[in-house]
């Protein structure tokens, strides 16, 4: 069988020999490829921060991608190639075979050449705003001014002035030379080569893709990765794009939303504004001077409050011991702890899946896009952010990752609102991670005379949950379910090695400390085991508290939502500020909340005490709980669901779709 395969192959490889110039394109090209991704990956970006801090984890996937690409468009080539060869063999003509070779040679170098020019434009569209070169993004930036701001971005480039130059003028004449090389070396008359190398590419090319799709995979390095063609082709093509809105269905959500949001708040203080900063967003709105002027927020200012935001990697309500005190032992006891004098809100639930769209939810107080890679597709739209804002207050605002910010391109979000981001990939145990957190913000940050925000993000408590130190081989092969308990106990660990060691600080007095989750995790609860697999609380109730002065400790059981955080931390800072959070401010008072989240596929909303989950945006999918059950163990369906019932999913499933047709609206819009 093996000598069948490979004698297929050299007739292949001998039949090409009429169209070996195809192949020498192909491979001089990939090197080329070659060239620009290693300028890409192991140089820092314009700020002098590095692209990726692991590119030797990116390196070979690139590689490998690139090649691909280029055999599949050789392939459509060879394909077309091949039909006209036949016709003039058909025709016995030399001279039309001949010119069908030229023609095609002409086409596939010049198709090549406008490749390898957007390639080297959607690499610096990268380094510079972090997400790839799209339709969408060249329509932001259409104004020719952006060409001028370019230049000078390119001439103050801190990794090499004028590279990008440079390699727009070597790249085609290096790609022409390696042509001219390898067409000497495989001479017309040396069918030898050219079967070995046919049936080489061939084994690559299984090889790349068993490697890149089986063998070690990566969403995240995929769409940083992901190559020109592919981009076009689906700016192009993709059926699922959003059609975006018209002008009367956007009046109607408008109005829906801008109700909706009044009755949950509860108060009049802040009014939504039609003004031109707000760039049309059905979500801008903009304080009272009743608000401005309240003793209440100026307390706050004056008191100039520091804030620790502390994301512990997928940490699962259904886990965490304060939310379920019938698991003992607890896996969380100082959090645990902690809760028991903080305010604590039962019903929080994470805004958007992965940790992107947690964080960026957090951040920005706006769902995570039902349809976009948030992370990469939107990394040119401009959001504010709670940070920018205290940023831009008098804040000293530190982003610290036991994580890679870089691996799902977080890192260009936190550039954007925080003063600086600190991650080593030697310090990726949360035990590492916390002695660098404890030496900063205790030695650093709180003496610099002004007030600080620090957001520590750890790691350790992550999928396959085996990455906490320590862990005995025993504990390693525990199943799943068993083995977070183990990690999220680790985490817990670190996260009291921090607080003990800041705890009796001067400054922690005049600090809110805040404790959550980026999500949860499905760990095979109604039936889902993948982030992929619906919006229940597996995955989206997570725990969040406050700790700090002037907060009462308590038990808040209104639903909340990661949305709700942004305009809860400028509350406690003493900010109000024109914004486009979706939220709402936790500490309002009132009972009337609202959680609103999208996940992968699924979109989920709880309010009028129910919590409504749904396959997205088709709905053709759906599920209903009550708000109460948390642990989502009795689902509204079949005999338990009546009319009454029916009549609230309805309306829920239609509230859900307004509000996320709005929030990607606005995603996409941005200030």
């Amino acid at each position: 069988m093996k000598l069948r395969i490979i004698e297929f192959l050299k007739n292949v490889a001998t039949g090409l020999i009429p169209l070996q110039n195809l192949v020498l394109i192909s491979l001089a090209a990939w090197v080329t490829h070659i060239v620009l991704r290693v300028l890409l990956l192991f140089r820092s970006n314009p700020y002098g921060f590095p692209f990726v801090s692991k590119p030797d984890w990116f390196i070979f996937h690139a590689v490998c991608i690139d090649f691909m690409w280029i055999v599949n468009a050789l392939v459509v080539f060879l394909i077309i190639g091949a039909i006209g060869i036949k016709i003039a063999d058909a025709l016995k003509t030399d001279k039309a075979k001949k010119a069908i070779q030229k023609t095609l040679t002409i086409l596939y170098a010049v198709f090549h050449g406008v490749i390898l020019f957007f390639t080297l434009l959607d690499n610096e569209t990268q380094r510079f705003l972090g997400g790839h070169l799209t339709f969408g993004l060249v329509d932001t930036y259409k104004d020719t001014s952006s060409i001028i701001v370019f230049y000078d971005y390119v001439a103050n480039d801190l990794s090499v002035p004028y590279l990008q130059f440079v390699v727009l003028v070597l790249m085609l004449p290096l790609t022409y030379v390696l042509y001219r090389l390898l067409c000497k070396w495989y001479r017309p008359a040396n069918h030898f080569y050219m079967r070995k190398s046919v049936i080489a590419m061939v084994i690559f090319y299984i090889a790349s893709y068993s490697y890149v799709y089986f063998i070690w995979t990566g969403s995240s390095r995929m769409t940083k990765l992901c190559p020109v063609v592919s981009l076009i082709y689906k700016d192009l093509f993709d059926t699922e794009k959003s059609a975006g809105i018209s002008d009367k269905d956007l009046d109607a959500y408008k109005t829906s939303y801008q109700n909706l949001w009044q009755k949950i708040e509860g108060d009049s203080l802040w009014e939504f504004s039609s003004a031109k900063e707000g760039n049309g967003l059905p979500l801008y709105r903009v304080p009272k001077a009743e608000l401005l002027n309240s003793e209440k927020l100026k307390a706050q200012r004056e008191m100039k409050p520091n804030f620790i935001l502390v994301l512990m990697e997928s940490q699962r309500g259904l886990n965490t011991g304060y939310m379920n005190p019938q698991i003992q032992p607890s896996p969380t006891p100082f959090m645990d702890s902690l809760a028991e004098h903080s305010h604590v809100w039962m019903r929080m639930h994470t805004s958007g899946v992965p940790t992107t769209g947690g964080v960026l939810s957090t951040h920005i107080g706006i769902p995570d896009h039902t349809e976009l890679s948030q992370a990469t597709d939107l990394a040119h739209i401009t959001l504010p952010s709670f940070v920018s804002t205290l940023t831009d207050s008098g804040y000293t605002t530190h982003y610290m990752s036991a994580a890679d910010p870089a691996w799902d391109n977080l890192g260009v979000w936190m550039a954007k609102w925080y003063t600086a981001q600190h991650y080593n990939r030697n310090r990726e145990d949360d035990s590492t991670f916390m002695d660098h957190a404890i030496e900063y913000v205790r030695d650093t940050l709180s003496k610099e005379g002004k007030p600080f925000l620090a957001t520590l993000m750890t790691r350790s408590n992550h999928y396959p949950f085996n990455f906490a130190a320590g862990m005995t081989d025993e504990e390693k092969t525990r199943p799943l379910q068993e083995r977070i308990n183990v990690t999220m106990g680790y985490a817990d660990r670190q996260l009291a090695r921090f607080i003990r060691a800041v705890q009796n600080e001067e400054w922690y007095q005049n600090t809110y400390v805040i404790v959550m989750a980026d999500h949860g995790f499905p760990l095979g609860e109604n039936g889902v085991s993948t982030m992929s697999g619906g919006g229940y609380s597996n995955v989206s109730w997570i725990p969040f508290f406050i700790h700090g002065k002037g907060l009462e400790a308590t038990r808040d059981t209104m639903t909340a939502a990661q949305i709700d955080i942004a305009p809860t931390v400028l509350e406690l800072a003493g900010f109000a500020v024109p914004n486009i959070f979706m939220g709402h401010n936790l500490l309002r008072g009132g009972d009337t909340g609202l959680s609103l989240g999208a996940y992968s596929g699924y979109a989920a909303i709880g309010f009028d005490g129910y919590r409504f989950i749904a396959k997205y945006p088709a709905q053709d999918e759906t599920h209903l709980f009550a708000e109460n059950d948390l642990r989502q163990e009795k689902e509204i369906t079949g005999s338990n669901k009546n009319e009454e019932s029916r009549t609230i999913e309805t309306y829920l499933g239609a509230t859900l779709d307004t509000l996320l047709k709005i929030s990607n609206y606005s995603l996409e819009k941005g200030l």
